[in-house]
């Protein structure tokens, strides 16, 4: 078994590299290929890979108690800001994708797909007015372990099945909204956006469900809810908070019109420190309370170390 597990582990390791090797090239390719943009855009896009791994001897594991793990994760981010005279208009795409397997198979550690694009018109120095529309979801699917129904196993004992919760566009988030933003600088911006409306999509009929009766919100039978907010409050930071650490983190408010109680707060954050100029350290964390998923503070948290280019 250990020495099954090394091969797999040695395997995972040589793809992953291979993988980081082709992306590097691929990267420096298009950047040395770039042209020097004249336009009215201001773009930045950012590569990253991570790997983590631990082993331990037979001793090691049998006195101190210890499992070994191998683990990698991706992101990619891209941003996109066009000025000219009073218009403003901005896009964002953020994906990141994480595995890890600790003898129990791959399971995923982070899975995000994040597009955000906006379009403001000036009113002064510091206000625009804007239409916004938001997307989010993810890659794969998504498990609670050990949280299904009882199997029976070839030993003749039984354990409990792992329970689909999640998949790609189950849930997904559709938000649009028309308001105004408050812009004092280039790293930090709030929007206020009354009557802002989200979508919530569950579109795998095997979900199960997060609460009795409703899978995130969406009442059973359905695949679709439609949510008016009050207020939506937006503020996004993407600042260097020090040499070489970069903070770029995004919060959202949204307070539904017919349940002032239930308001619906995620953070995202994730901070990139950069040891030269293609290797750094990353930590992500996502903090979220949505009445319609659990009763409690979901909180998320990933850190890793690898290959980060950025270009141009």
């Amino acid at each position: 078994m250990e020495i099954l597990q090394s091969i797999h582990i040695r395997a995972m390791l040589k793809n992953f590299l291979l993988t980081l090797s082709i992306l590097s090239v691929g990267c420096a390719t298009i950047a040395q290929e770039a042209k020097k943009d004249t336009s009215y855009w201001k773009k930045k896009t950012a590569f990253g890979a991570n790997f983590n791994q631990a082993s331990f001897n037979d001793a090691w594991s049998s006195v101190q108690g210890a499992k070994g793990s191998v683990g990698f994760n991706v992101f990619f981010n891209a941003k996109g800001e066009y000025n000219r005279g009073k218009v403003n208009w901005v896009n964002d795409l953020q994906m990141q994708y994480g595995l890890q397997d600790n003898g129990s198979g791959l399971r995923k550690t982070i899975d995000r797909i994040f597009f955000d694009t906006k379009l403001g018109s000036k009113i002064s120095p510091q206000w625009l007015f804007i239409a916004n529309l938001n997307f989010q979801t993810q890659f794969s699917k998504g498990y609670n372990y050990g949280a299904g129904v009882e199997v029976a196993n070839p030993d003749g004992t039984t354990s409990k099945a792992d329970l689909l919760v999640s998949n790609l566009f189950s849930p997904a988030y559709i938000t649009e909204s028309i308001g105004l933003e408050w812009k004092p600088s280039k790293v930090f911006n709030m929007s206020f956006a009354p009557g802002a409306l989200r979508q919530t999509i569950v579109a795998d009929n095997n979900i199960a469900f997060t609460k009795t009766g409703e899978r995130y919100g969406v009442p059973d039978g359905k695949t679709f809810k439609n949510d008016v907010a009050l207020m939506q409050i937006v503020a996004t930071l993407d600042k260097d908070v020090a040499k070489n650490i970069n903070l770029k983190a995004r919060y959202a408010l949204f307070i539904k019109y017919n349940d002032l109680a239930a308001m619906d707060n995620r953070l995202d954050a994730k901070f990139t420190a950069k040891v030269n100029k293609y290797i750094s350290t990353t930590f992500d964390i996502i903090a979220m309370y949505y009445q319609d998923q659990s009763a409690k503070l979901q909180v998320a948290q990933n850190l890793g170390i690898g290959l980060l280019y950025t270009f141009p």
